[in-house]
């Protein structure tokens, strides 16, 4: 009986001892794959969570001041607050109570001259508009600007206000494009309600802001001009831009 040869019994050897180090290479790199996908489900649930959180927080928030409001959500000129406006400066400037929509059914609202009101509201002026500057360090008021206040009340107040933050002006106010829904459910924007009434003229000041309805604004004002209403109806009439400018001196 011959003797089996060692070197191919040696062979064997190799060749089963590197099919098993091969099966434990494999089965060592499906254990770290399957550590890996473990890992990556937990940090993909982590930022979900995150994320989500961030959403809800931004979602729901209350912004109690102008100084509250972020600058990404100014940045945005996207981004809608509602509430409602608590009381007015005059035509353009108003005080605005923001109630994020879950907790409109249960917010008490301030009482308009209650004390502290300040700390409570975000102070707006209404976008693209210029109304008659009412009398303020010592300088007298110009003619329609109670009108042009009474009319921006009568527009807003009692009624669910939307304000879309367009910029923040040298006093820190939000310059926002300011819409309502009417008892009938349409939407009116209130820049074109003051200036189709001739309570406002077109803001062409600095950091001037049209949301996108230049054209349409300068338009309105042309066909209040043309009817003679409201200050365009007044003999030398200031605009108040001009005015400003004179009674800063």
């Amino acid at each position: 009986m011959k003797d089996s040869d060692p070197r191919a019994s040696d062979k064997s050897s190799k060749e089963q001892h590197g099919k098993k180090s091969t099966a434990a290479g494999w089965g060592g790199l499906l254990a770290e794959t399957s550590e890996l996908r473990k890992r990556l489900y937990v940090y993909g649930q982590s930022a979900a969570c995150i994320g989500i959180g961030l959403v809800v927080y931004m979602v729901f928030r209350r912004y109690a001041t102008e100084a509250d409001v972020p600058e990404r959500v100014i940045r945005s000129q996207r981004r809608k607050l509602h509430g409602y406006l608590v009381n007015a400066a005059d035509g353009d400037t108003f005080r605005f109570y923001h109630v994020p929509a879950w907790r409109w059914a249960f917010t008490r609202r301030p009482a308009e001259r209650s004390r502290g009101v300040a700390k409570q509201t975000i102070s707006v002026r209404v976008s693209a508009v210029d109304a008659p500057e009412m009398a303020h360090f010592g300088n007298p008021e110009q003619p329609l600007a109670r009108e042009a206040r009474d009319r921006l009340l009568a527009l807003l107040r009692g009624r669910a206000v939307t304000v879309k933050p367009l910029a923040r002006d040298q006093y820190g106010r939000i310059v926002a494009t300011v819409t309502y829904r009417s008892w009938l459910g349409f939407k009116h924007n209130v820049a074109h309600e003051m200036l189709r009434a001739g309570l406002a003229t077109l803001y062409t000041g600095g950091n001037a802001q049209y949301d996108g309805e230049e054209a349409l604004l300068a338009r309105l004002q042309d066909d209040a001009r043309r009817a003679k209403v409201g200050v365009w109806g007044l003999k030398d009439f200031k605009p108040p831009a001009e005015y400003k400018r004179e009674h800063r001196r």
